[in-house]
């Protein structure tokens, strides 16, 4: 991306006027083009009511179209979410357990997906187990394989962790799960939007993810995909009046994913779908990849070339992403970040598992944001 070009993106951010933002692996920002016309279509569901339904609902279904090509399935294999916190959820309330039952779950994992799981042991005789990941995806799928058992029932992994960026060889595990006869789950909220993702490819039994992060969009949308083959096996957890039909004296599901959505919900915001691709395109998503990719690889040579600063994401990108997490050899997280907020603005996030930071350089980013980030924490090898 050239620096005009850049420029110009960075247009449609405005708060990248005040502040470096390097935190979009928790909350992106949204094009000022696609808010607009987000909010225009919750308007125009909002202020008309009833006789705005029919064309929200087909606004927020042509954005499921573009989103299911986009992720390469089916439109009928996606159900909107609020976002991937949802997804985990209806897969957590929905597989059929027995006692006795197993999930294997990653050791480097959100609150959104450790305590779903966690809660569900807490209320049913299953076992949650843990894998590792490693620095490579050898060692990662090897840590899976040994820890898969003969109770083993689903195996749950981020797609890229939250906490050091690393991605999991999710194509591997799935086909290991399939050769298993064991389900498959991965979160995608750090994924969608970094790099190419074809879930026909990954062939994961559920996968969800956001739009709110890497892809820029609203807060609030996600999605769940289930594969076709797997969903008569997910009982939907919540039942409405847009989940199937009443016939007979009986409900019978949608022939799709729609069974996991129900009732009146923000049409408006999926609406939003459309404009947000269309954005994207326009900008050429290569080369956003492109853009993201060499300005990690600057930011893990720089951060190499400062004593006293521990890294934590693996150095390959293919093996990792735009999330790089680091420590201060004898600094907290907590007073970088925050000096770094109040003195420099800059914006990173916290990991407090690891009592580290993490930086996500996102599309709007710009060499200049990591001379100054690099900048900034040369007083903390100091102190």
């Amino acid at each position: 991306m050239s620096q005009t070009d850049l420029s110009a993106l960075r247009g449609e951010f405005p708060l990248t006027q005040e502040y470096a933002y390097l935190n979009t692996g928790t909350a992106g920002l949204c094009p000022v083009s696609v808010a607009e016309a987000t909010w225009e279509s919750i308007k125009a569901f909002d202020y008309f009511g009833l006789v705005g339904w029919g064309p929200a609902a087909e606004r927020m279904n042509a954005g499921r179209e573009r989103l299911a090509a986009f992720l390469g399935v089916a439109h009928g294999e996606i159900t909107f979410t609020r976002n991937a916190s949802d997804g985990v959820n209806l897969v957590v309330q929905g597989v059929s357990w027995q006692d006795g039952d197993e999930v294997l779950l990653s050791n480097e994992e959100h609150p959104s997906m450790l305590h779903p799981w966690t809660f569900l042991t807490q209320r049913n005789p299953i076992t949650l187990n843990r894998f590792t990941v490693a620095r490579t995806a050898e060692e990662t799928l090897a840590n899976v394989q040994a820890a898969i058992t003969p109770k083993t029932r689903l195996v749950a992994t981020s797609h890229v962790s939250s906490l050091t960026g690393a991605r999991v060889p999710v194509i591997e595990i799935a086909r290991l799960c399939r050769e298993r006869g064991i389900l498959s789950m991965i979160d995608g909220a750090q994924a969608v939007g970094q790099f190419p993702i074809n879930l026909s490819n990954i062939r994961a039994d559920f996968y969800t993810g956001n739009l709110h992060k890497w892809l820029h969009g609203p807060k609030g949308t996600g999605f769940l995909y289930v594969a076709k083959e797997r969903q008569d096996e997910l009982t939907a957890t919540w039942i409405g009046a847009d989940s199937g039909r009443y016939e007979d004296g009986r409900y019978l599901p949608h022939d799709s994913a729609l069974r996991y959505e129900y009732g009146t919900r923000d049409f408006g915001k999926y609406g939003s779908i459309v404009p947000l691709m269309d954005w994207f395109e326009r900008v050429g998503f290569d080369t956003i990849w492109a853009h993201q990719e060499r300005l990690t690889a600057k930011l893990k040579c720089q951060l190499d070339g400062l004593d006293g600063v521990i890294p934590h994401s693996p150095g390959a990108w293919e093996e990792s992403s735009a999330l790089t997490t680091f420590s201060v050899k004898g600094v907290s997280a907590e007073r970088v970040f925050r000096g770094l907020w109040d003195d420099h603005r800059i914006v990173l996030r916290i990991v407090p598992e690891i009592d580290a930071n993490r930086v996500s350089t996102a599309l709007f980013n710009t060499d200049d944001e990591i001379d100054r980030l690099i900048d900034s924490l040369k007083p903390y090898l100091s102190a």
